[in-house]
């Protein structure tokens, strides 16, 4: 439990005892993410919540002594380690079994949590109570805003989405504007939204109760799922730009090697299908069936075909530098938009804590 303290950044998470008393569960499942887990983790301590709070992490069978790190860095997160990797959903419905929070946060690893967002997440929940999910604005590194708000997916998502070579081109344009709902929005109120991404989401126990676990089958589309699930419920999905996290997208290992970025390719385009097939025709009789499998197909096969591309211009990049002798050192803007932000990128031990390894 969390004795008063003078210094916020001095809070810890809970030491196992009390956890009747626990508010907020922090959920973050990681694979092969270390630094990037450590920096996210610090950020936390650094800008913590006002209220009982623990974090569970749950390691999915990481190879680079990510379970090592945390026991050492952060002996008060309690750390779930699997022996075979379960990947994303499985991942963190083990966590939320552990979980003793009335609100469950699910947080990517490559975030940097910023004042305040906690609070103000826990906080919309508590004075909305028919709220089923909240998700904070997203930034990038460089401070401008993820596109991280959209509607559901359908046949209009999938030319006007994030993701469509249309939107890419012209961002701005009307029809994208009714999917991505950021770019038609008031950036000062909270809105309702089809779905928030699961980077950064906070739901309250008992719509977890209602809703059930995270579809295993799934890992991008898993936050519309749920997200749909919720809206059948009877509950909303909001999203709350006061509250402001940093997410370096897709540093937090789905893209950590080429097995990695060429299985991506093909969870995306097979979750879309599952996603299709569970939430928009469910009849396997239907004409659409066709048009959407020859979609996805075609769609898979160009993204396979740049990927293909990017792998080999990487690799002989890659071989020109060792030939020189050089190393590339990379200092991004969002790196440092993340110091100016007050995030310290060192990473300390905190209180000692008594460790929870389950």
């Amino acid at each position: 439990m969390i004795a008063a303290v003078e210094s916020k950044s001095d809070r810890s998470p809970y030491d196992g005892v009390g956890i009747e008393s626990v508010t907020l569960s922090i959920i973050i499942s990681t694979y092969n993410a270390r630094e990037i887990l450590a920096d996210c983790l610090q950020s936390i301590y650094e800008n913590p919540p006002s209220l009982v709070y623990e974090i569970i992490v749950v390691d999915d069978a990481s190879t680079d002594d990510t379970s090592g790190m945390v026991r050492e860095r952060f002996p008060s997160v309690r750390l779930l380690r699997n022996e075979v990797n379960r990947h994303y959903a499985s991942s963190n419905n083990r966590a939320i079994d552990h979980a003793c929070g009335q609100y469950l946060y699910l947080l990517n690893n490559d975030t940097i949590m910023l004042p305040h967002a906690l609070d103000q997440m826990v906080e919309f929940l508590r004075e909305h109570p028919d709220v089923g999910a909240v998700g904070s604005m997203l930034l990038n590194g460089d401070g401008t805003i993820q596109w991280s708000v959209k509607s559901l997916p359908g046949l209009g998502a999938a030319l006007f989405g994030a993701r469509s070579l249309f939107t890419r081109m012209f961002p701005n344009n009307r029809f994208s504007r009714k999917h991505l709902l950021h770019l038609k929005r008031n950036l000062t109120e909270p809105f309702i939204a089809g779905y928030v991404s699961s980077a950064s989401v906070m739901m309250p126990r008992k719509v977890v109760a209602d809703v059930g676990e995270l579809d295993r089958r799934l890992s991008y589309h898993v936050d519309a799922d749920y997200c749909k699930r919720i809206a059948d419920a009877g509950y909303s999905t909001y999203y709350l730009p006061a509250a402001k996290v940093i997410h370096l997208d897709h540093k937090g290992g789905t893209m950590v090697d080429s097995r990695r970025r060429f299985r991506s390719l093909v969870e995306f385009h097979g979750g879309s299908y599952i996603y299709y097939r569970k939430h928009i025709q469910r009849s396997p009789w239907s004409a659409m069936q066709v048009v959407v499998i020859v979609g996805l197909f075609s769609r898979f096969v160009v993204s396979t075909a740049a990927q293909i591309i990017s792998e080999l211009v990487g690799s002989r990049s890659h071989s020109r530098i060792d030939r020189t002798g050089g190393a590339a050192v990379v200092s991004t803007e969002g790196q440092r938009c993340d110091v100016d932000r007050g995030h310290s990128c060192s990473t300390s031990p905190q209180p000692s804590q008594s460790s929870i390894t389950e």
